[in-house]
């Protein structure tokens, strides 16, 4: 899908604030109510947004303990890599998964309520994958910022 200046400027106001009303937005990038309802409709559709969600800060929940997980993996193809994603898209520990170029394969972004938990869930994520040669935890100790990446 084509994004016009129109579309990437509704794009930075939801980033900003998603709970904006309708009415408030199409004032902010300058179109009408009904316009801006169907701009949105048609970006939901089109999958350039994917869902409306709020940024929490963990510190205020029970999942205080953030961990930055690099993986390195045993083979690379993705019949080895396939049950691996599924147990991270299905883990609610895994807020984050990404598979990456250079030394390491792939790097987690995990929110856990303790170590007892991290140990757990390294054992079935890491040392319970036979594909998974090395990883590397890097507990979070402070979050400088936490944003989307910008829409213009």
């Amino acid at each position: 899908m084509e994004l016009d200046q129109l579309d990437r400027r509704i794009l930075a106001e939801l980033q900003e604030n998603a709970d904006l009303a309708n009415t408030a937005l199409a004032e902010r990038v300058g179109l009408s109510p009904s316009a801006c309802l169907r701009r949105v409709a048609r970006l939901k559709s089109s999958g350039v947004i994917r869902r409306i969600v709020a940024l929490i800060d963990q510190a205020h929940l029970d999942r205080r303990l953030s961990a930055i997980v690099t993986v390195k993996f045993e083979r690379h193809g993705p019949e080895f890599r396939r049950d691996f994603i599924k147990l991270a898209r299905s883990e609610p520990a895994v807020s984050q998964c990404y598979m990456v170029s250079g030394d390491m394969s792939c790097v987690l972004v995990l929110h856990v309520v303790d170590m007892d938990e991290y140990t757990e869930l390294a054992d079935r994520f890491f040392h319970g994958d036979s594909n998974v040669a090395a990883f590397t935890t890097h507990f979070v100790l402070s979050t400088m910022k936490l944003e989307n990446p910008p829409a213009i």
